[in-house]
C-alpha cells in the first residue's frame, strides 16, 4: 500500500485557519440573464459589445459552443453556477481580460487542459460543487500571475497535486470536501527547485486521508534537506481527515519538533489520529504518556514528546522499545525507577530538560549520562543527590558537566562538585550579604540603564522622565507601529511568532499594529502613514535587506520626521547583519541618540517592555 501523505511537515507552518474570500466584483456595464430558466446561449443574445459582467447564473444551460462569448471581448466578470453544464470548450473564453470565474454547482466531470491560457488577470476561480474526479496536469500554467482564490471543494478528486506552486503569488486553495486520500506529482520533479510560491494556503479537511507518509517531498525537490525553508508557507490544513493512530503517524511530531514550525500556535496544527480508542483525538496537550502504542515486529519507538504536559516518566508497557524519548519542556515532576530500568540497553538517549523535576531517581545511573539530559529543572540540592556527582564525572569529557542545583537559601553549586561536606557547612552570611550589596552599588554605577531595567522588571519601579508622546491628548490607538521586511521569510516568522506573540500574548499587552495583518483598504501609503502617527512607538526592526524593502524606506523616513519624537523610535538589531549596519552611514546617524536592543541580550524582553508605553499589569 501507498502511503498517502506526502508534504505534510509544512502543515506545522500554517498561521491561520483558510478563509476563503471572494474578489469578484460586478463591473458595469451588466449584461444579466440569471434566473430565467434559460437553457442556451449564443453570441446573439448580447446587446453590448463592451459588457463587462455577465451574469447567467441560477438557469438550466448544459452547453456553450466556443463561440458564445465572441460577441463581447471586454468581460471581467462571468458567474455561470447553478446551471446543468457537463463540459467546457477549450477555447469558450474567448476575452483576455477575466478577473472572476464562476461555474460552481454544474455537473462538470471534466476540465480542458489549455482552459485558462492566456487569462493573465484571472484572480478568482469557483469550481465547487462539480463532479470533478482529476485537474489535468496544465490545467493551472504559468501565466496565471494574478490568481488569489481557487474553490475546488465539494467534488470528486481522489489525488492532490502540487498545483499551488504553480503559481506565481499568494492564493487560498479550498480542496475540502472531496475524497482526496493520497497525493503525488506529475507536474515535473525538478520544477520547483528554485521557483516557489510566497504565501499558499491550501484546505484539505474531510477527505479521505488515512495513512501518514512524507515521500511526497523527494518527488517534488528531490533529495534537498532544506526543503522545509522552500515550501515554508504551503500550508495543507488537513484536520478533520480518518488519520490512523500507528507509528507513521508519530513519526511526523518528530520533523515538528525539530522545526522552527513547533512554535507556530495555530488551529491547524491539531490534526488528530482516530483508530485506537487510548490515542483518539490525541495531538498535543498531553498530560500522560500513552498507555500503549502499536509497534511493529522487530522495531524500536523514537518518541518526541516535546512541549505537552506530561507530568510523570510512568513505566509503560512499551518502555524496553524505546530507542529515543523527548520529554523535554513538559511538567515532569515524577520519575518511575523501574522505567529506567527497563530502558537501559535499550535507549540511546533520553532528555528530561526544561521541566520541574526537584529530584532525580537513583535508577537513571544505568543510563549514560553523556545520553541523558537534565538541564533547566530546579534540582534540589541535599545528600540524596550526592551519587549524581560521580555519574557526571564518569562521563566522557566532551559531554557537557555544567548541570546544578540549587539549595534552600538560593545557593547554586555544579552536581559535578557536590558533597556531602559542602552541604553541610555551606551558609550565607552577613559578610556575603554585605558583598552582594556592594556589587549591587558597582553596577548601578557601571551600568545605570540596566539596574533601571531590573528594577521596573521585578518592582515596577519606572525611573525614567516620561516621553511626551505619552502624556498628550492625541487620539493614539496604538502602542507600537512595527515596520520590517516581511520579504525576508525568517524576519516575517521571527516578528509574527516571537515579536508579536510575547508583547500581546503576556501580560501587560502591548496593542500593535504589524502591516501585513492589520492594514485595510485604500491607499496603502496613507494607510501606513495615518497608523504610524496613531502609534506611541515606531519600532523598526533593522535586518539585512531593510533597506531594500520600498515600504521600509517609506516607514523609517516617516517615523523620523514625527513629532514628539523623542523616546518614540526604537531599533531591533536582528541579526550580526544588523548590528554591522548600525555602525555604518545612514544607521549611525539615524540611529543616534536612538535606543537600539538586540534579541541576544539577555535583559532583551525586559528592555524592549521598559521602553513601551507604561501599563497596568493586569
Amino acid at each position: 500500500m501507498t502511503n498517502p501523505l506526502p508534504f505534510l511537515a509544512v502543515l506545522f507552518v500554517k498561521l491561520s485557519i483558510l478563509q476563503i474570500v471572494s474578489l469578484c466584483t460586478t463591473y458595469l456595464p451588466q449584461f444579466d440573464l440569471s434566473i430565467q430558466n434559460r437553457t442556451s446561449i449564443n453570441k446573439f443574445d448580447f446587446p453590448d459589445a463592451n459588457v463587462l459582467t455577465v451574469n447567467l447564473s441560477h438557469n438550466q444551460i448544459s452547453n456553450l459552443s466556443s463561440d458564445t462569448f465572441s460577441s463581447v471581448t471586454f468581460v471581467q466578470s462571468l458567474d455561470l453556477s447553478h446551471n446543468w453544464i457537463t463540459e467546457l470548450s477549450r477555447d469558450l473564453l474567448t476575452f483576455s481580460h477575466l478577473v472572476c470565474l464562476k461555474i460552481s454547482n454544474n455537473k462538470l466531470e471534466q476540465l480542458p487542459e489549455s482552459f485558462l491560457q492566456n487569462q493573465v488577470f484571472l484572480e478568482q476561480l469557483d469550481l465547487l460543487h462539480n463532479n470533478l474526479e482529476s485537474i489535468p496536469d496544465k490545467f493551472f500554467n504559468g501565466s496565471l500571475f494574478e490568481l488569489r482564490v481557487v474553490n475546488l471543494s465539494w467534488n470528486k478528486l481522489v489525488i492532490y497535486q502540487p498545483w499551488p506552486l504553480l503559481l506565481w503569488k499568494s492564493v487560498d486553495f479550498d480542496l475540502s470536501y472531496n475524497k482526496i486520500s493520497t497525493t503525488a506529482n506529475n507536474l515535473g520533479k525538478t520544477k520547483f527547485t528554485n521557483s516557489y510560491a510566497s504565501d499558499i494556503t491550501v484546505n484539505l479537511q474531510f477527505n479521505n486521508f488515512y495513512q501518514w507518509n512524507d515521500s511526497f517531498y523527494e518527488d517534488l525537490f528531490g533529495e534537498d534537506k532544506i526543503v522545509a525553508e522552500k515550501i515554508i508557507f504551503l500550508m495543507p490544513d488537513l484536520r478533520n481527515n480518518n488519520w490512523a493512530c500507528d507509528c507513521n503517524f508519530f513519526n511526523i511530531a518528530s520533523v515538528l519538533h525539530k522545526s522552527f514550525y513547533l512554535y507556530a500556535k495555530t488551529d491547524n496544527l491539531q490534526f488528530k489520529c482516530y483508530n485506537q480508542s487510548h490515542l483518539r483525538d490525541k495531538s498535543r496537550g498531553l498530560t500522560t504518556m500513552p498507555r500503549s502504542l502499536p509497534i511493529p515486529d522487530g522495531r524500536k519507538l523514537s518518541l518526541n514528546f516535546y512541549g505537552n504536559s506530561i507530568r510523570s516518566l510512568d513505566n509503560v508497557e512499551y518502555a524496553d522499545k524505546i530507542d529515543s524519548l523527548n520529554l523535554s519542556n513538559n511538567a515532569l515532576q515524577f520519575i518511575d525507577g523501574n522505567a529506567l530500568r527497563r530502558m537501559n540497553n535499550v535507549i540511546k538517549e533520553l532528555d528530561l530538560g526544561q521541566n520541574s523535576l526537584k529530584y532525580l531517581p537513583k535508577e537513571i545511573n544505568v543510563l549514560p549520562f553523556e545520553t541523558t539530559h537534565a538541564e533547566d529543572n530546579p534540582l534540589s540540592c541535599d545528600c540524596n543527590m550526592t551519587w549524581m556527582a560521580d555519574w557526571v564525572n564518569l562521563a566522557p569529557g566532551y559531554r557537557d558537566k555544567s548541570v546544578q542545583c540549587t539549595e534552600v537559601n538560593g545557593d547554586r553549586h555544579l552536581i559535578k562538585e557536590l558533597t556531602e561536606r559542602l552541604l553541610n557547612s555551606v551558609s550565607v552570611s552577613l559578610g556575603v550579604l554585605l558583598v552582594i550589596i556592594i556589587i549591587v552599588v558597582i553596577t548601578a554605577k557601571r551600568c545605570p540603564y540596566e539596574t533601571k531595567v531590573i528594577l521596573f522588571k521585578i518592582f515596577r519601579i519606572h525611573p525614567r522622565d516620561k516621553y511626551v508622546v505619552d502624556s498628550n491628548d492625541h487620539d493614539m490607538n496604538n502602542d507600537a507601529y512595527i515596520s520590517y521586511d516581511a520579504s525576508d521569510i525568517h524576519v516575517q516568522q521571527w516578528t509574527r511568532e516571537v515579536l508579536v506573540k510575547k508583547l500581546e500574548g503576556n501580560k501587560p499587552s502591548f496593542k500593535l499594529f504589524v502591516p501585513e495583518r492589520n492594514l485595510g483598504s485604500g491607499s496603502e501609503a496613507e494607510l501606513r502613514a495615518e497608523a504610524m502617527e496613531k502609534s506611541k512607538r515606531i519600532i523598526i526592526l533593522l535586518s539585512a535587506h531593510y533597506s531594500n524593502t520600498q515600504w521600509c524606506q517609506f516607514e523609517c523616513n516617516a517615523a523620523e520626521s514625527m513629532s514628539e519624537n523623542q523616546g518614540r523610535v526604537l531599533y531591533i538589531l536582528y541579526d550580526n547583519m544588523a548590528v554591522k549596519l548600525s555602525k555604518k552611514e545612514p544607521w549611525q546617524s539615524r540611529m543616534n541618540e536612538r535606543r537600539a536592543l538586540s534579541p541576544d541580550d539577555k535583559l532583551f524582553w525586559s528592555k524592549l517592555r521598559y521602553e513601551l508605553p507604561l501599563k497596568c499589569k493586569a
